[in-house]
């Protein structure tokens, strides 16, 4: 059986998080795939017959167990009953939820397929980033409408809160597991391509909701945005890590080359994460040769270094006396292959991280596929930094990788196009490369 590794929030299908079920997640959607190599088929078909691992079932064989209660119900229940696959989704849920982890559940078929789109760099939907956390009411928040796509043109806005799905409530009425929420929301949300959903939103300064209606659409996430800044300073905006990835920096790269690039900006600002292959080959453009990018530790097993890709020093950083210096921002919805990168890069000192303290996602999940097109997600390991710091978050929510230079952005910053982080890091660049020229009133990652 072929099997598919994951670090994340999990694509929701996941902030990252992002996952993009018709959205992309700062984790939730988002998550970080170990390998491209993408599950197919299912479980032997000896698998209900296999003896279960010793241990205390105390007189309950729980295959047989849910055998009989299928039965039962089918034979005697005296309402109608959901489809077999819709009972065996629920119990498999149930399964799942005591661990009181979110990132070990159940994928239905629509969420594994649309976790398999969005590794690919395309998906249908409206093109949103969620938050991976609620807000103080239990409601979802788009992080940003995508570049392009139809949230950006039905104009939607960052910090917008989505209070219902086609007039139906989004709040949680159960608190303490945001991502689950969020999936959800996301369930109700995407659809077939070219059918509307209309979405009632809570706008800042604003007195009363609006009503927005969306037509759902094919999105080809454009996942990296490049523009030269004043001083010759680049900047590259990197969405999410997915099989696109590195061709789309390699080409960024050597287009703000050939425009006399003498510093860089990496932006990983609202990045969920994605496929541990594109953090790796990204992480391999910055750091030194005999390198590490991530260290996986599974339970019982010896730990797995992935290293630095030397092929990838193909332009003008991790060569001695030809290195340009780069600033790495990041912030509380940078995670999973975003925190990997930033951590790598942190640890060799080879660029400066700023922004603010990163989410906090060093978990690994292994996706298992089921008959009928659905799979699990079971936590089975954790990464760390080279330097060997796990920055997974715990109950307390802290974690994630600390800046180099802590620079706090205000909601009131962001609604008036006052990137106050952006400004900081150029300002820092041209420093380091004596441009003497202030920095402007007004600097912004977009063309």
């Amino acid at each position: 059986m072929r099997q598919q590794r994951l670090f994340s929030t999990l694509l929701t299908a996941g902030l990252l998080g992002a996952f993009v079920l018709g959205l992309s997640f700062p984790e939730v959607l988002a998550g970080v795939t170990h390998g491209q190599q993408l599950a197919q088929g299912g479980l032997p078909e000896s698998y209900a017959s296999l003896h279960l691992p010793p241990g205390d079932h105390r007189g309950l064989e729980p295959l047989g167990a849910y055998y009989r209660t299928l039965v039962y119900l089918k034979d005697r229940y005296s309402g109608d009953l959901e489809s077999d696959s819709k009972l065996t989704y629920a119990a498999i849920r149930g399964m799942l939820r005591p661990l009181d982890d979110p990132y070990t559940r159940f994928l239905d078929p629509e969420m594994y397929q649309e976790m398999r789109e969005r590794n690919s760099g395309e998906f249908v939907g409206i093109g949103a980033q969620l938050e991976p956390e609620l807000t103080k009411d239990g409601f979802v928040r788009i992080h940003k409408p995508l570049l392009g796509t139809p949230a950006e043109k039905a104009g939607l806005k960052p910090f917008d809160v989505i209070l219902k799905v086609d007039g139906v409530s989004t709040q949680s009425k159960d608190r303490g597991d945001d991502q689950r929420h969020v999936d959800k929301v996301v369930k109700m949300i995407r659809g077939k391509a070219d059918t509307p959903v209309r979405l009632t939103i809570r706008r800042h300064a604003l007195a009363r909701p609006l009503e927005v209606k969306i037509i759902r659409e094919p999105v080809e996430f454009e996942i990296v945005e490049s523009k030269m800044l004043e001083g010759k300073v680049g900047l590259i905006w990197l969405g999410e890590f997915n099989e696109l990835t590195d061709t789309k920096i390699d080409r960024a790269l050597t287009g703000l080359e050939a425009q006399g690039m003498r510093a860089l900006i990496l932006d990983l600002r609202g990045n969920p994460g994605g496929t541990l292959d594109a953090a790796q080959e990204v992480a391999s453009r910055f750091l030194p040769s005999g390198g590490k990018v991530v260290i996986i530790v599974e339970k019982g097993g010896d730990p797995e270094t992935r290293k630095v890709l030397e092929q990838k020093h193909n332009h003008r950083f991790n060569q001695p006396g030809h290195m340009i210096p780069i600033v790495v921002l990041v912030n509380r919805t940078s995670a999973s292959a975003s925190e990997i990168v930033s951590g790598a890069i942190k640890d060799y000192q080879a660029g400066t991280i700023m922004g603010t303290q990163t989410y906090g996602k060093g978990l690994v999940q292994t996706v298992v596929p089921l008959r009928g097109g659905s799979a699990i997600a079971i936590t089975t390991a954790r990464y760390l930094t080279p330097k060997g710091n796990d920055i997974n978050r715990g109950k307390d929510r802290r974690g994630g990788i600390t800046p180099d230079v802590v620079v706090e952005a205000t909601e009131e910053d962001y609604l008036k196009q006052n990137d106050v982080q952006l400004k900081k890091a150029l300002d820092l660049l041209h420093e380091k490369i004596g441009y003497k020229h202030p920095v402007p009133a007004q600097v912004s990652r977009r063309r």
